[in-house]
């Protein structure tokens, strides 16, 4: 993974563990992602109006935009569920850590991409690190916390949105390929606002006023962030391989758990420290993979 890569992804990372924060706080969290979504579709429409003029989307081009649109809908819906139901240092390390589990397996059987001994061991790292963030404590009993947790609603919540953060990654390595970034996000943020509006306008309307109000602020620069990040994650997957990708942005697991341990009060210190020297040995080892 160039240096470039690298940097560019872990300058995402930071920033998508800190709109996460946001999120977390918010009251109620399918009604702040609508939001944020309605303000990363006006923040960026110049920036769409700029380039999709010059930007010829083909057949494959458009499939690929509308799966994605889909497939982040189902990803921010879950998101959603699980931040309503579980702690934010439970859910991000869960949710973003089963992607470096699936996404290389995926893409080499999909894509034929193939991974360096280097690149394997970074990515065990990571998911040996995530494993020790959802530690309760260091006891044999505990060992099997993240397996029983499972059986939580917070925790099935975060496994379907990192199965749902495993199959976008996929897409979008090919749909960068095909369509400009820009253009790309911008269409998939789009389509996935629709689809979650019918949701919110029947169900979830009298929220709107009341999570304008009380978090206004923290929408606007989530729906900055969203686009940003992502924008980022997408200009790396055009100058590497998604696996690595998928793998390095999970270094946001680190700042995740310091704002939930530290800022929202969550437990389980120790071990949320240890998965992030795993983390970033992981992060490390890709890094200097080629």
């Amino acid at each position: 993974m160039s240096g470039i890569a690298l940097s560019i992804v872990l300058a995402s990372a930071f920033l998508h563990a800190g709109w996460n924060y946001l999120l977390k706080r918010s009251e109620r969290k399918i009604v702040f992602i609508w939001w944020f979504l309605l303000m990363s579709a006006i923040i960026y429409l110049p920036v769409f109006l700029f380039y999709y003029p010059h930007v010829a989307i083909t057949p494959a081009g458009w499939l690929c935009i509308v799966a994605t649109g889909i497939i982040h809908g189902v990803y921010f819906w879950c998101m959603g569920g699980a931040y309503q139901r579980g702690d934010l240092s439970l859910v991000y390390p869960l949710a973003r850590g089963s992607g470096p589990l699936f996404v290389p397996i995926l893409a080499v059987i999909l894509l034929r991409e193939e991974i360096s001994l280097l690149g394997v061991m970074g990515i065990l790292l990571i998911i040996g690190g995530i494993y020790c963030i959802h530690l309760r404590s260091f006891s044999g009993s505990a060992f099997l916390e993240p397996f029983r947790a499972l059986r939580g609603g917070a925790s099935l919540w975060a496994l379907f949105t990192g199965l749902a953060i495993t199959f976008y990654s996929l897409v979008d390595k090919v749909g960068v390929g095909l369509v400009y970034p820009p253009v790309y996000i911008y269409l998939m943020f789009l389509i996935t606002w629709l689809m979650i509006t019918p949701w919110i306008l029947l169900r979830e309307r009298h929220w709107l006023r009341s999570e304008w109000q009380r978090r206004k602020g923290s929408i606007v620069v989530v729906g900055f962030l969203s686009g940003f990040t992502y924008l980022m994650i997408l200009f790396a997957l055009r100058i590497s391989k998604v696996s690595y990708v998928a793998a390095v942005r999970e270094v946001s697991i680190v700042l995740s758990s310091y704002y939930g341990v530290v800022l929202l009060g969550e437990k389980h210190g120790a071990q949320k420290l240890l998965g992030a020297l795993l983390i970033t040995m992981g992060v490390v080892a890709i890094g200097l993979s080629r």
